[in-house]
């Protein structure tokens, strides 16, 4: 499994700042209304829940027959001269969300029930759709174990993650992605569902 640990020792410094108030008071301040704090758990579940609907929604609106469309240079004009060759298809970018998604989670430490590469590996929409669902799931349920005592805890083999920043990294590299997807939707005459609200 290669995860991209190089980034996370920044990512948990942007969380601890963005994401929970008062710094590094919040591992031992008190959850309470009063004192204007909430608790790691609910802080990262919301990125994650709003990647999660807008990603899932749009793989949910995408057509199947269209699941293996990529851009290629003869849909734009002739005069371009940007390659397409290996460019992710609809299909393989849902799949790269879910298997990205279950390999932050193994990085946390959480038993997954699919194995990321297994994932790739997924062709139909319907399986796509489920796999996707259920790497969400499964992040949300590792997030809500999250606590100040343990959110910042050093993880992996070097020790540079912590269950804050994949847990942020699941919400921005999904939206990485949906910015991708939308694009492909859009090709196609599909309006994304979020863009409908």
């Amino acid at each position: 499994m290669q995860v991209r640990t190089r980034w996370f020792g920044y990512i948990s410094c942007s969380v601890l700042v963005l994401l929970i108030p008062g710094g590094n008071r919040a591992q031992t301040a008190p959850s309470t209304a009063s004192s204007g704090q909430i608790e790691p758990s609910r802080a990262l579940a919301g990125p994650v829940r709003l990647a999660e609907r807008a990603v899932v929604s749009l793989a949910e609106a995408m057509p199947e027959e269209k699941y293996g469309f990529a851009p290629s240079a003869r849909i734009f004009t002739a005069d371009q001269k940007t390659e397409y060759a290996g460019v992710r298809t609809f299909a393989e970018q849902v799949a790269h969300i879910a298997s990205s998604n279950y390999e932050y989670l193994q990085a946390m430490g959480i038993k997954t029930d699919r194995e990321p590469s297994a994932v790739l590996q997924l062709k139909s929409k319907s399986e796509l759709v489920q796999a996707l669902k259920n790497s969400y799931t499964a992040a949300e349920n590792a997030i809500a174990t999250f606590t100040t005592a343990n959110v910042f805890e050093a993880l992996g083999e070097h020790k540079t993650g912590t269950r804050a920043a994949y847990a942020a990294a699941i919400a921005w590299h999904s939206m990485d992605h949906y910015g991708q997807m939308v694009e492909y939707a859009r090709m196609n005459g599909i309006v994304p569902p979020e863009s409908k609200k």
